[in-house]
């Protein structure tokens, strides 16, 4: 567990030990939320969704929904998890 300060002017500074731990860099996002415990809960933004997709091949091929339940059902009568 760690301590942080507020600031006078709101800011909170994570320990150097924290930010190496999640990769933080200058500049990085943190989301925050409060959970019904009334606590503070910060995750790593890590990505943009736009980010996500970047580097994605293009699809080239494309299944109709049907094509796609036949082979879920095809899979699944394989005996796969």
């Amino acid at each position: 567990m760690f301590v942080v300060t507020l600031s006078t002017k709101g800011q909170l500074t994570l320990p150097k030990s924290v930010r190496e731990a999640l990769q933080l860099e200058p500049g990085s996002k943190v989301r925050g939320t409060v959970d019904a415990e009334g606590r503070l809960v910060l995750v790593p933004d890590r990505y943009e969704p736009e980010e996500l997709f970047q580097e994605r091949p293009k699809v080239k091929r494309k299944l109709t929904v049907e094509q796609m339940n036949e082979a879920i059902r095809r899979s699944a009568g394989r005996g796969h998890a």
